[in-house]
């Protein structure tokens, strides 16, 4: 059964160009699996051209000099790992356990380039991810050979500059591309595996789909109900039935696996759990629906993604080019085809776009259920990166029918791509503009961090830094958590804590060290810190200055003593040594 049928003749790669397409060609009903196995590879390298481009307009802008303000505790347990290859394990989430991996893969380039603890490594990987998203998708569709070059460039286009979700261009979500890439590749290796002729080629494909689909699932759930239903898009290419059933059944393992386990921590877990403690409060049947057709329609409306109410010059001609380079490689597409006396660069046949608005609606409607969990639904935040599959298949499913209903005229196809690049234009706008914001956030995190090391380049283990004076409008670390991971990384092997004050004297969210007598106690609240007990002279205060740099406080503030302190051990002279790590260079450029 692993065999092709018998009676079809194989198809060469000159029979795809059509030099004799009316010998060799087979009839239309020949299923896709019958497809050659040789590619033209000029597709692919337009398409990955073109694509790095589009990232690196997005992401190039900003991202290169933006780092990690909040989800240091990813780079922290890279530091701190008992062996080189502790970090990609995420130990405390067995369900998450691979939720690690880039991040981690990113902190060993850094050490592999002399960079250790920059955040720049982190970056590449995640322009790396995105633009790795657009190929796998462009290389998935080109498996349906009736959907021919110009379909899978504009899909693969559409879906890189998808930009609805307000937390793209923070390499913090490292993790939610790192998840999409595992699934599509996944994706596209049971593709190949439905396609091949032997036994081996089938089981070494099927065997790496299924790992990737295991990666993929061990590092975040959002995705579930894709890799459950794919199989079913396997029909397009009309396999032998009995081969489609095995393939199933093999791939259906891992998600049966990852279902039984996920039940079982869920029914012992007495609510403790962290997702659980996210879950919405209303289950209504409207208020659900509500929701899931806000974020449907959310990730559809490209001229709402969220930017610049009124976009920088710089940032309007980046998306300019952005468009323009889309159109560009479409174009060149578009005349391979035709020189290479090829059909046309669009099917014409209408149930083929049809088919493909049918599939990328399912595929948009299915990136939601699991975020509906949620009571931030409706955030936009990190919901909505799954989703970008579903809506460039939609998108450019649009774009075909409207080339249908205009003719079916050659001539018209680059009117397509016209229509395609006022998408691109506004994805890449907004995607530009959450770089900017993004970026913006990093720079106040790491401006204070900065202030910090100038006055204590280096310190004692167990001191406590005590950061006061913080407004509450322009908070930049948001919990007393990212401020103590934050030390940690500006004190790589050193035991300390940190906690900060607001400037009406109120302590931060989740601040969990209390002075009291001589000394200072963690309490139990919050996330624990590094050091749980030490005396009130291991203590450095920081004063905030909006108007200028921070600067070392004379004496230990009342409105941090819990009762009566033993202010006069306050000395920071003792405990301020030196130099600055390097690797607290590397990282904030101090």
């Amino acid at each position: 059964m692993w065999r092709r049928r018998q009676g079809h003749p194989e198809l060469s790669y000159n029979a795809e160009l059509g030099s004799a397409a009316s010998k060799s060609m087979p009839s239309s009903k020949t299923s896709a699996v019958n497809a050659p196995e040789v590619r033209s590879f000029l597709p692919l390298a337009l398409a990955g051209g073109a694509y790095a481009a589009l990232v690196l307009i997005m992401w190039g802008a900003f991202n290169p000099a933006s780092g990690l303000g909040y989800e240091t505790a990813f780079p922290y347990m890279s530091e701190t790992g008992a062996f080189w290859w502790s970090g990609f394990l995420y130990r405390a989430d067995p369900l998450r356990i691979h939720t690690n991996t880039f991040y981690h893969l990113s902190y060993l380039l850094s050490v592999a380039s002399g960079i250790r603890g920059s955040y720049v490594p982190y970056q590449i990987v995640y322009a790396l991810l995105w633009w790795g998203r657009g190929v796998l998708v462009f290389l998935l569709l080109r498996q349906f050979i009736s959907l021919g070059a110009l379909v899978p460039y504009v899909a693969g286009a559409l879906v890189i500059v998808h930009s609805s979700d307000n937390a793209l261009q923070w390499v913090g979500q490292l993790n939610q591309f790192g998840f999409i890439f595992w699934m599509l590749l996944a994706f596209y290796l049971l593709t190949l595996a439905a396609g091949k002729s032997t036994l081996r080629a089938t089981l070494g494909c099927l065997v790496a789909a299924c790992f990737f689909e295991y990666m993929s699932l061990w590092s975040y759930e959002s995705q579930l109900l894709l890799i459950l239903v794919y199989p079913a898009v396997l029909l397009f290419l009309k396999p032998d039935w009995r081969k489609l059933c095995a393939l199933t059944a093999a791939w259906y393992v891992m998600p049966a696996g990852y279902l039984l386990i996920t039940l079982r921590k869920y029914l012992g877990s007495g609510g403790g759990t962290y997702q659980e403690s996210v879950l919405r409060t209303g289950w209504s049947a409207i208020a659900v629906m509500s929701d899931w057709w806000f974020n449907i329609a959310s990730s559809l409306e490209f001229w709402a993604w969220e930017r610049e109410p009124a976009p920088e010059r710089i940032t309007t001609l980046m998306s300019i080019g952005a468009a323009l380079v889309f159109v560009a490689a479409g174009l060149a597409v578009f005349w391979m085809v035709r020189r290479g006396n090829r059909p046309g660069p669009l099917p014409e046949a209408n149930h083929i776009w049809w088919a493909l608005l049918a599939i990328g609606s399912v595929i948009l409607a299915l990136s939601f259920p699991v975020y509906l969990l949620l009571g931030s639904a409706r955030g936009l935040w990190r919901t909505q990166f799954l989703s970008g599959i579903g809506s460039g298949l939609v998108w450019t499913a649009a774009l075909g029918l409207v080339w249908i209903a205009l003719g079916k005229k050659k001539s018209l196809s680059a009117g397509a791509l016209i229509l395609g690049a006022v998408i691109v234009y506004f994805g890449a706008s907004s995607a530009i503009s959450k770089g900017d914001r993004h970026r913006k956030i990093w720079e106040r995190h790491r401006s204070v961090l900065v202030g910090i090391l100038r006055l204590a380049p280096s310190v004692k283990p167990g001191t406590v830094i005590v950061l006061t004076g913080v407004p509450k409008n322009e908070d930049p670390f948001g919990h007393n958590m990212w401020l103590d991971l934050a030390l940690r990384l500006c004190y790589p092997g050193i035991p300390v804590a940190g906690v900060y004050y607001y400037s009406d004297g109120t302590p931060s969210p989740g601040n969990n060290m209390q002075a009291d007598g001589d000394g200072w106690k963690m309490q139990e609240i919050g996330s624990p810190t590094n050091v749980s007990e030490s005396s009130l002279a291991n203590t450095i205060v920081i004063e905030w200055n909006s108007s200028g740099p921070e600067h070392l406080a004379k004496s230990f503030p009342a409105f941090a003593c819990h009762s009566k302190c033993a202010v006069e051990l306050y000395n920071p002279a003792n405990v301020i040594t030196g130099p600055i790590s390097p690797v607290a260079v590397n990282r904030y450029h101090p």
